[in-house]
Formats: structure tokens, sequence, C-alpha cells
């Protein structure tokens, strides 16, 4: 019986995984996210009563972090300025995100079963982006809107893929072997996660991407620094011929986004001094300075009416930055809880990474540059919602839950 519900809450979760970067499949993905849910109940009151095996804890940092931010989001309901759009955002943002949490670090329970939840991401984003790449040549053309909510969903997205196409050269258990083959899927893969994010037509994706390949190449050069000085050329070489072209790619970018929305002879620098998300930002400190510690109440979008009254733009209904959405929603005390839970993540990918395991240490890479490319990305967005916020929490739960069996099976010396 427990066996049948492990299969099937990996069959759901990978499922669920899958279909979460498109809003083309919102039914299908409600079933998959149901039957993950409700087959992670099952596991965990089994495991509870002594008739199934025994589900780790996460830790107390993490623990702590967690509770402490989605307490402290739940109890902004109390001085809310818009109490019923807080609560429907703390359903949508907070309970349903811990599902998926709970969902996919119960199912992360072995090898197979990581690789199986990464391996139906990385097939979901191929046929995603060859698919945008297709319409985008073809009479009809990309809607990202239609597809993927909007570019800046997609694009973050791509970002969080990015740190997966690791697992393609990296051995098992961790990776799918490290071959010839799945050597040249990768090279597939990322070209077509560049010309995907070209589409997007987002400055900061490039910046991102930068941060998570940067971030992943300076963690294993650290970890397996002997490799690196053997052979120092097969190991930078291609980290900076991928720098460089989404550096190219970045300037390439900006000059056609200047171009498009700035007067003629408008110089790039220009359009990063007029960028209206400075405006926005300046209003956005004097909001929150209003009300610093407990702020307007959880919910990115607390304060739209008033941001697009005040700064006549539609666009800029909320911050455009993470850390300042977090301030301006729940005040210092949830951006304070938000950012411990950041570095409670990054302190236990640390110890993964610290590990005499190698496949443990693999997986403190991804989570290291999974973290630092989400925030990265958010530097100039609020992307911790819907479905980016939904992807997020997964695949940093499925880390996670594998990292923590392997690291009990096999402790590091």
């Amino acid at each position: 019986m427990i066996e049948h519900a492990h299969r099937l809450l990996l069959v759901s979760s990978a499922a669920y995984l899958a279909l979460q970067p498109t809003n083309a499949a919102t039914t299908f993905r409600s079933l998959a996210f149901g039957f993950s849910a409700l087959f992670a109940l099952i596991i965990a009151l089994a495991a509870l009563t002594g008739r199934g095996e025994r589900i780790p804890s996460p830790g107390k940092a993490i623990l702590a972090a967690l509770l402490a931010w989605c307490a402290w989001d739940a109890a902004s309901w109390f001085w809310s300025v818009n109490p019923a759009y807080t609560a429907g955002e703390l359903r949508r943002e907070v309970a349903w995100s811990l599902m998926a949490m709970a969902a996919f670090y119960v199912a992360s329970r072995d090898a197979d079963a990581w690789r199986t939840q990464i391996g139906a991401t990385l097939g979901s984003f191929a046929l995603l982006a060859a698919l945008a790449v297709g319409l985008a040549a073809s009479p009809e053309g990309w809607n990202a809107a239609r597809w993927h909510v909007g570019v800046g969903a997609f694009s973050t997205y791509l970002v969080l893929v990015a740190p997966l196409l690791l697992t393609l050269l990296a051995p098992a258990p961790a990776g799918f072997g490290g071959t010839p083959r799945a050597a040249a899927v990768a090279l597939i893969l990322l070209a077509l996660l560049v010309v995907a994010a070209r589409l997007a037509d987002n400055r900061m994706v490039w910046i991102a991407l930068a941060v998570v390949f940067a971030t992943a190449s300076a963690l294993a050069a650290l970890r397996w620094h002997r490799a690196l000085r053997r052979a120092p050329l097969r190991w930078l070489a291609p980290l900076l011929a991928l720098l460089v072209v989404l550096g190219l790619l970045f300037a390439q970018t900006a000059r056609d986004k200047a171009a498009a929305h700035f007067p003629p002879h408008t110089s790039v620098a220009e359009t990063f001094a007029r960028d209206p998300r400075l405006q926005l930002w300046d209003r956005t400190s004097e909001l929150i300075a209003q009300r610093p510690w407990a702020g307007y109440g959880f919910g990115k979008s607390i304060l739209a009416d008033e941001l697009r009254r005040d700064l006549q733009l539609p666009e800029l209904s909320h911050a455009h930055n993470v850390f300042m959405s977090q301030w301006l929603q729940t005040g210092a005390v949830g951006l304070a809880a938000f950012v411990a839970l950041l570095a409670a993540l990054a302190a236990r990918y640390l110890s993964f990474l610290r590990s005499s395991d190698d496949a443990l240490a693999f997986l403190g890479v991804i989570g290291l540059a999974l973290v630092a490319g989400f925030v990265a990305k958010n530097l100039t967005d609020d992307f911790l919602f819907r479905s980016n916020g939904k992807e997020f929490w997964a695949l940093n739960a499925a880390l996670l839950g594998f990292g923590l069996r392997r690291r009990n099976a096999a402790p590091s010396g």
C-alpha cells in the first residue's frame, strides 16, 4: 500500500513539475498537485504511525525560519490594508507552497525519485523551449502571455532550470551519468536555454544566468580543486566562453530595449538611468518608511492601486524587488524571516558541499546556484509568485529531501 503511494506520488509530482511552467494546462496541473498532496499525506501519516519509512527532518534552522516566515505572513492579515486580498494570497502563495514543499520533500526518497523529477523538469523545458522557438519562427509568432503567463515569468523559469542542466554532466546517483551522450544533450539544452532567453527580451535573465553558471563553476572548482589543477582549461574554457556569450547577449538585449522603448539616439546607459523602476523604488521606500515593522499585509500587489496612481504607470503595481516587496508586505520582521529562510537553505547546501560524498557535494552546488540565480533574477522584479514561486520551493524541497536522505545513509567524513 505505502509503496504504491510512493510510486503514485512520484508520478504525480513529476507531472506537476513538468506542467508547472505553462498556463496552457491548468486543469491537469491542478490534478497533479492535488494527487501529490494526497499521496504525500498518506505517506507522512504512515511514517508517523510506524507503518512507513522515516522521513528525515530538514533541520531546525530551516524549519524555524520557514515557520516564522509563514506565521508572520499569516498574522499580517490582522493589520492588512486589504484583508480579503491578503487572505486569498495567503491561500495561494503560503498554504499551497507549503503543500508543494511537503509533497516534493516526501517524494525525493532516493536517487531514482530525484532523477525522475529532474528528468521530467528538463524534458518539459526542452519541449516548451522548442515550442517557443518554433512559434517565434512561424507566422503565428510566440506569445509568452498565452503559454507562460508572460516573458518575466518565462525568463525566471529559465533561470530555475539552468542549474539542473548540470545533472547531465554529473555521474549517478545525483546526475545522469556524465556520458558523451548526456553531455551532447546538455549542449542542446543549453543552446535552447540561450535562444529561449533571447526570445524573452529580458535584460536581467542574462545576469541571473551568468550568476548561476559562475556560482556553480566556482563552487565546483573549490570542491574538486585537484581536478581543476590537473586540467584547468577543461574547466575554465567552457565557462569563460559561456560568460562571454551571455555578456554579448545582455548588451544586445539592452540595445534592443533602448531602441524599442526610448527616443532615437538614447544611449544604453541613459536607458538605465531613466528606468521607471528607480522612481518606483523611491516611492516604495517612502511607503515602507510609513509602516516599517509590520508592513501593509501579505500579497505582492497589496498596494497596486496606490503605486499605479502615484506613478501613472500601470505595469508598476508592485515593488519589483523581492526584498523590498517582502518589506513592503510584511515589514522588517517578515523580511528578516525571509532572509533567514534563504540563509538557512544556503547553509544547508554549503554543508552538502563540504561533504566527502561527491554526490551530496554536487547537490550542494546545484542548491547554491539555484538560490543565487533566483535572488539575482529578482533584484529587479518579484517572481516569488504563482508558478515561479511554486517551482522554486518545489526544487528546493526535492534537493533537501534527497540530500538529507543521502547524508543520513552515508554521513560526511
